[in-house]
This record gives structure tokens, C-alpha cells and sequence, in this order.
């Protein structure tokens, strides 16, 4: 008999736990659309080039990072040569300048 009395309460408590299913506040309670439009990583409309500002920087493509005055550039500026070993970690607001072998730019990148 206590057996059966310890589960009906044990039962009970479960069900005083619960919610009855209706909001608080009426039930019209609707969860406002997340907007994803500033996701580099889910929406493929976003270039993912303009966070540091590589798009604008395509006039340096062709140059030798020796005639370029990397202090002019804003921000967090990483000079990346061939055979290079470089962090994986992806900063969207640094740019990267990858070089060929005799020191001139060939992409500028964020990441």
C-alpha cells in the first residue's frame, strides 16, 4: 500500500512540474525571425572579404610589400609568406596579404 501511494505522489509531483500547454500571456505569443543577414557563415550573400576591407584593397595585388606602407592600412594586418606556417583560426577583421616568393602581393584576404 505505501508502494502504491510513494508512486501516485511521485506522480503527482511530475505533474505539478509541467506547464498546461497554453502562454502566459494568451497563447499569441509569437518568437520574432532571427536575422542572419550579417552571418558570414550561413548566408552566402555577404562577401566575406569586405569585413577587414581586402575587397578595396585589390590595387596592392602585383605590388612589393616593400613599397607598401602597411602602417596606412587599418586594423590587423597579417604578411603571409610562401611555406609560411600560419594560424587556422579565422579573425573576419584581419587581413591577410599572401606573397609570392619574391615578396610581391598576389591576394589580399580576411580571415
Amino acid at each position: 500500500m505505501t508502494r502504491y501511494l510513494l508512486i501516485a505522489l511521485a506522480g503527482l509531483s511530475v505533474a505539478a512540474c509541467t506547464t498546461g500547454g497554453s502562454a502566459i500571456d494568451g497563447g499569441e505569443t509569437v518568437m520574432p525571425t532571427p536575422d542572419f543577414a550579417d552571418d558570414s557563415m550561413g548566408d552566402n550573400s555577404v562577401d566575406p572579404d569586405a569585413w577587414c576591407g581586402a575587397s578595396a584593397m585589390g590595387y596592392l595585388v602585383g605590388q612589393s610589400i616593400e613599397e607598401v606602407d602597411l602602417e596606412s592600412l587599418h586594423g590587423n594586418i597579417r604578411v603571409i609568406h610562401p611555406g609560411m606556417p600560419i594560424t587556422r583560426d579565422y579573425r573576419r577583421e584581419r587581413l591577410n596579404l599572401d606573397l609570392d616568393e619574391a615578396g610581391v602581393i598576389l591576394r589580399p584576404w580576411c580571415g
